[in-house]
């Protein structure tokens, strides 16, 4: 665990029970720290926040491990407490890992729209989220490789799942190149989603370093993004794609995740819903005076993306048979059964 000005009881159950239900043992917690789960501590750890976290997104006016609510900035994630550090996070070269958020998103992101049915799956690199990908044959979209307004309108055309704008923006090709291309690769009957743009299968992932616009208004605050271009779309949930992703701790650690995974049920249809149904999560804002979510109204875009969220847990819950239902984020509601069939929960006070 990073050295921080952190309460002693939150900074020590890290390494603990926390890393624990996180990664299957103790002391595994990165020193680069950049997300926590409230509702895997202890009712005295989360206690021992209250009048230590910030209500809004990080600044670089903050100090490093400073603790602090996104407000949904980050990918609309609802269940973390997010750690500023400074700095972005490195480049992930070719076939190594990284670990990652990500909440099932339909909308615009930055002002881009995100096609439900096209929009691949979108990351964020967040060391501590317990949930790793292997990035693959990836690329560096980055403004020094590419140029600013290059780098920019690649990422709004991946944000819309716009491969054929991105396939011209990464060769540099004009319109009529590109049309050229394509026709030629669809009268050989290869119309798979990235089968008419021979570049792109070059790659299986894109990384954009320090994406500031996904935490606007916060001054210095970044967060490096992945894009997933060979499998998985951005309106889906991880626990609809578990083949992809891996649990435990890298590198020697690393499994298959299950539905009841401790991360997985972070990310998985709780982080949508647990603004207004986490108890843990409501109890850190409330010993920091923080303001609390307001109800959805019925219709409202946001109403009928929880109902997304709600039908996923009903899916998981028909899967995993009646007797489990382990796949809510708060321990309060279930206690966290590990892959051997035992189960967690967190040491009360």
């Amino acid at each position: 665990v990073p050295v921080s000005p952190w309460p002693r009881a939150f900074a020590a159950e890290l390494n603990s029970s926390y890393s624990a239900a996180l990664y299957g043992s103790a002391g595994r917690v990165p020193a680069n720290l950049r997300v926590v789960w409230p509702a895997l501590l202890s009712e005295s750890a989360r206690l021992s926040l209250n009048g230590a976290v910030a209500c809004h997104a990080s600044s670089s006016r903050h100090p490093p491990n400073a603790l602090y609510f996104g407000d949904g900035a980050i990918q609309h994630q609802q269940t973390a407490l997010w750690v500023h550090q400074p700095g972005d996070m490195p480049f992930a070269p070719s076939g190594s890992t990284v670990e990652v958020s990500h909440c099932a998103y339909s909308g615009a992101r930055g002002g881009d729209d995100v096609r439900p049915s096209r929009s691949p799956m979108w990351f964020h690199m967040m060391p501590g989220s317990g949930i790793t990908v292997e990035v693959g044959r990836t690329l560096l979209a980055s403004p020094q490789t590419f140029g600013h307004a290059r780098s920019k309108h690649m990422h709004a055309a991946l944000v819309s799942g716009d491969f054929r704008s991105f396939h011209r923006l990464l060769r540099n090709l004009t319109e009529a190149e590109e049309d050229a291309a394509e026709v030629r690769c669809w009268r050989e009957a290869r119309p798979q989603r990235r089968g008419c743009f021979p570049a792109l299968l070059a790659y299986d992932s894109v990384q954009f370093p320090g994406w500031r616009r996904r935490c606007f208004p916060a001054p210095g605050c970044s967060s490096s993004e992945l894009v997933m271009l060979a499998w998985g779309l951005e309106v889906q949930f991880v626990t609809e794609q578990l083949d992809h992703v891996r649990c435990g701790s890298a590198p020697h650690a690393l499994r298959r995740c299950t539905p009841t995974d401790a991360s997985v049920r972070q990310q998985g249809p709780s982080c949508l819903r647990a603004a207004r149904r986490l108890p843990a999560l409501l109890a850190v804002k409330r010993g920091n005076r923080c303001s609390l979510p307001v109800p959805l109204e019925p219709g409202t875009f946001g109403d009928r993306f929880e109902r997304r969220a709600d039908a996923e847990a009903a899916r998981l819950r028909r899967a995993l048979g009646d007797a489990v239902a382990a796949v809510e984020a708060d321990h309060a509601l279930n206690p966290i059964l590990r892959p051997d069939g035992s189960f967690f929960v967190p040491a009360s006070p």
